[in-house]
């Protein structure tokens, strides 16, 4: 039995696309029920997904088929039941350019277990059409800016303890975030769908509202700590396949080096600065919100796939995708490469993709070469004894996390979450940091003229003023050694830009003591020392030589961050006198090259 039915939104396909694709919030507007979800190991790779839900008082079970989707034209999926009235569903919509916007089709084919079956077919389906059109048109009075949000069935409600909200955001403007920041967030808590105040990015909220990002990861790092209580902070490991994985956590030492994916049956390393991510949810004090699912496989959990197929053995499918230039993954769970193209407006219309089989693993083959056109007919071909979902992909990861490695490299984090460290033994890769190391110059002779506690006293003065300088550019001090400051930020620009500040300060003030400062940029393992978050390795070995290097005064930074354009550009202001020079380091075999940083006409002999 089919079922079909059509509307024109006022908008483009891909703005459309972003609200249709989201099957997740969809199936929740539509009145579907939440769905939970277990997986079966396939030895071939991948998972059978069996959804259970509960609908008017009956237990369905029915495997979920991979979805099929081609970015931003159409999805469809195939569900199989164990019982029932329904033997088989296929089900999805497509998204053609019209004149005025764009026309969503929304289809079903319902297939009845016997004749009875039939009668509540015609029912069921036309009812679940008839639901979908109900919310593209809540989609279209969104797009028209004739509702306030595009899910109205399921909008937000007044949380039940705005008395609370209210002194609960007294409390966060007090600690510190901006009284903008604290207000948005006050409004998004009360009237967000009860679904978006779980798991919250900060800085999809910041994109959404317009305003700095470090400045809303900041308000909800405050909001999220003991003295306010609006938000729980929350760990979440993100599968480099779905970009979905394990539930999230409350504790940063319950991440595991190694993580598997459920629902892609794979096993992976957990990176600090790519896929462990921090998320907020709404503290249950203020609005009572349980995290469900309805949906785990649709586009809108993939926006970096812009095609998913999936091909029953000896399938064969021929696809006309609009791709941008650039680069392109093709990946299957059942696969064990992967295959890179690229696309330009120059390469050949025709590309050809074949799955064949070795040692019962997929072998993907781009038979048409490593480039293809940006608008190309594609055959796809599975000559494999088994089902395979290939996917393309592109290479980037979502802009709006905010990773392990930038919230823990923040000072805001560091004070409000202190204890939070990783399990012991424990070692995390972070591929790109940077490292500034401080001193202070004589500090020997300062304690044996002044004295102990007059010394002490300068040099927490000192510690006071770094701090709120690596602060103000989104770093951290990661801890002090004697007079000595070792600090992280994940913008290697805000570090100089940070050590610049601290020497303009310090000189600034006739009785503060030389600063030397020496910064590094690259690689290092994430650990827990001394019951803190810490750093270690050759990256931070050489940062620590590199202000061995320095005189007092100056700033000296590594070749790896002179390279940096965004550095380059700092220092290009005329204010500076820089000077290239090299110097052998301990441990590395040549001798490394440097930049040192004066201010122009500051005096090079401090002492």
């Amino acid at each position: 039995m089919h079922f079909e039915q059509s509307i024109i939104l006022a908008a483009s396909r891909e703005t459309v696309w972003k609200l249709v694709a989201d099957t997740d919030r969809l199936n929740r507007e539509v009145g579907l029920p939440p769905i939970l979800f277990t997986f079966t190991p396939r030895k071939a790779g991948g998972t059978d997904a069996i959804a259970t839900a509960r609908i008017a008082g009956f237990t369905l079970r029915y495997r979920e088929h991979p979805f099929d989707w081609v970015r931003p034209a159409y999805y469809h999926v195939r569900r199989t039941f164990e019982k029932g009235p329904v033997r088989e569903m296929v089900g999805g919509a497509r998204l053609e350019e019209v004149e005025g916007g764009t026309l969503v089709t929304v289809w079903g084919d319902l297939e009845p277990t016997n004749a009875l079956g039939a009668i509540a077919c015609r029912a069921i389906g036309a009812k679940a059409i008839s639901d979908f059109i109900l919310a593209y048109r809540g989609f279209d009075a969104y797009l028209k800016e004739a509702a306030a949000t595009p899910y109205p069935r399921h909008s937000g409600r007044p949380t039940a303890h705005r008395e609370r909200l209210r002194q609960k955001l007294a409390l966060l403007k007090t600690a510190g975030a901006s009284e903008d920041v604290a207000e948005r967030l006050g409004g998004y808590l009360a009237g967000a769908p009860p679904e978006s105040t779980v798991g919250m990015r900060p800085f999809a909220l910041a994109d959404r509202w317009g305003v700095d990002r470090i400045s809303v990861l900041k308000a909800c790092l405050l909001a999220a700590g003991s003295a306010v209580g609006l938000l729980d902070l929350r760990w979440r490991v993100l599968c480099p396949s779905c970009r979905g994985g394990p539930a999230a956590t409350s504790r940063l030492s319950e991440v595991g080096e190694s993580v598997h994916c459920e629902a892609c049956n794979i096993r992976f390393d957990a990176e600090f600065d790519r896929s462990v991510e921090v998320c907020f949810s709404v503290a249950p004090a203020i609005r009572d919100v349980r995290e469900t699912t309805f949906c785990i496989g649709g586009p809108g959990r993939a926006p970096h796939a812009v095609a998913q197929f999936y091909l029953r053995p000896g399938e064969r499918r021929t696809e006309t995708l609009i791709l941008a230039p650039g680069g392109y993954t093709l990946a299957s769970l059942q696969a064990a490469q992967t295959v890179s193209y690229s696309t330009c407006e120059s390469a050949a219309d025709e590309a050809c993709v074949r799955i064949t089989e070795s040692e019962s693993r997929a072998v993907i083959q781009l038979e048409s070469g490593e480039e293809t056109g940006c608008r190309s007919a594609w055959t796809i071909v599975n000559e494999s004894g088994q089902e395979v979902v290939l996917r393309m992909e592109t290479p980037e990861w979502t802009n709006q996390t905010a990773t392990a490695a930038l919230v823990t490299s923040l000072q805001t984090f560091r004070d409000q979450f202190s204890s939070e460290v990783l399990a012991p033994g424990m070692e995390l890769a972070v591929r790109q940091i940077c490292v500034l190391f401080s001193d202070l110059k004589g500090s020997t002779a300062m304690y044996r003229a002044q004295g102990d506690a007059p010394s002490y006293r300068t040099v927490r003065e000192h510690f006071d003023l770094m701090r709120r300088i690596i602060d103000a550019h989104n770093g951290a001090i990661v801890k002090t050694i004697g007079d000595a400051v070792m600090a992280t930020f994940s913008d290697p620009a805000e570090g100089v830009d940070a050590a610049l500040a601290i020497q303009r300060a310090a000189m600034a003030e006739p009785d503060h003591p030389v600063v030397k400062l020496g910064l590094h940029y690259g690689p290092a393992i994430a650990v827990t020392a001394n019951e803190k978050l810490d750093y270690f390795g050759q990256t931070v070995n050489l940062a620590a030589r590199v202000q061995g290097a320095s005189e007092g005064g100056d700033v000296v930074i590594s070749s790896a961050l002179a390279a940096d354009p965004a550095i380059a550009e700092i220092l290009s202001s005329g204010e500076y006198s820089i000077t290239p020079f090299e110097t052998v380091v301990r441990g590395v075999d040549e001798p490394v090259k440097m930049l040192r940083i004066f201010f122009a006409g500051a005096s090079k002999t401090q002492s």
